[in-house]
């Protein structure tokens, strides 16, 4: 049994995960995962930091988090500015002396605006109101906000139902409205600046009709990859299975949520603020090449080496003990032209003669010695 922290009951999180304990009960019998809503990304991080869960989903640029595994990257969570046409919001700017929902006490969504309003220098000149994704949108469509903040995933249908209000508009996530630039490099520019005080967000674009014809341009903003997570003491054969899993069935996910299109093994891994699961990793690593590929032409260049060079070495000895029995060789056969020259009969005087020849290759031999 898993407890798995989702979110709030409307949201986003709680629908994924109400399919990812689908295809893992399905495809694995043993398993049964129990879903618990909760306030969001920072309640899940507290969660399973506490053991009182052993799956979630964070954003990836959640505080705490020292049980938190990675498991995969799912999706971006791009930063929605819904105010009221109105209100005259062209730029973060323009929140000033405005009323702001900044979503839920606690949440990933409020903790990245909060540091969003203060890097634009707004925090302290807006009235901000924390509460959930329905009721923000609540509130928004009756006129007690004039603009709200909405972490979630393109094509999100609470965004593309609120954008149905003729009196409801998405807002551009910049701090300069007279910038002609196209939406993607205004989104790039200030992200970059940002990025520097709150690592972890990438630069994001709203494209143009996400919402059934809205927006009429696409919009720059800014995001977090969601990411599935586990807490570090799962088994890691589970972990493997629950990671194997989410991308052999990822075409059955995305069929239901279509957030879940996004999910590819490369993007899943990449700049994940908490480490993988060693579960996770041994999926990811299952189809890397071992040492031996790895290095098969410089393991068999370094044995095509050493065996040239036993080669010489061997050829070289053989080369030098046949030189030492061909100098061997040639005193003996002096000696034995000597015994050939005795046994022909010979007088005093040759024998004299052949005894100074024997001394003389006597004292070769010994020097050659």
């Amino acid at each position: 049994v898993l407890i798995f922290s989702t979110g709030s009951k409307d949201g986003l999180y709680h629908r994924l995960a109400i399919q990812v304990k689908s295809v893992l009960e399905t495809n694995h019998p043993d398993l049964i995962i129990e879903l618990r809503t909760s306030a969001g990304s920072s309640d899940n991080i507290a969660r399973l930091d506490d053991d009182q869960a052993q799956l979630a989903l964070v954003q990836n640029d959640a505080l705490g988090g020292e049980s938190v595994r990675s498991v995969a990257a799912l999706y971006p969570e791009v930063l929605h500015l819904l105010c009221r046409t109105n209100a005259g919001i062209r730029s973060l700017h323009d929140l000033a002396g405005k009323r702001v929902g900044i979503g839920a006490a606690g949440s990933g969504t409020e903790q990245i605006v909060t540091n969003l309003l203060a890097f634009a220098n707004v925090a302290e000149e807006a009235t901000l109101s924390r509460a959930s994704f329905s009721t923000s949108l609540r509130q928004l469509r009756g006129g007690e906000l004039d603009a709200a903040f909405f972490l979630t995933g393109l094509g999100a249908p609470a965004i593309g139902e609120a954008l149905t209000d003729p009196q409801l508009a998405l807002a551009p996530i910049h701090v300069n409205p007279r910038d002609d630039a196209p939406a993607e490099i205004q989104a790039r520019t200030f992200t970059e600046g940002f990025r520097v005080h709150y690592p972890h967000v990438s630069p994001q674009t709203i494209p143009l009709m996400t919402y059934k014809g809205r927006p009429t341009a696409p919009m720059p903003s800014m995001g977090v990859q969601a990411v599935q997570v586990c807490q570090k003491n799962v088994d890691a054969d589970i972990m493997e299975r629950i990671t194997r899993t989410l991308f052999e069935q990822r075409a059955v996910l995305s069929q239901k949520e279509p957030v879940f299109s996004d999910l590819n093994e490369e993007a899943a891994q990449a700049d994940l603020q908490f480490p993988l699961h060693i579960g996770a990793e041994n999926y990811y690593l299952r189809n890397e090449p071992g040492f031996l590929r790895i290095y098969a032409e410089l393991i068999a260049l370094a044995i095509t080496v050493i065996l040239l060079v036993w080669s010489a070495l061997t050829w070289t000895r053989s080369w030098y003990e046949q030189r030492r029995k061909n100098r061997i060789d040639t005193y003996y056969q002096a000696v034995e032209d000597i015994i050939c020259r005795l046994h022909d009969g010979t007088d005093l005087k040759e024998i004299n003669e052949l005894e100074n020849e024997l001394l003389k290759i006597r004292q070769r031999a010994s020097a050659e010695l």
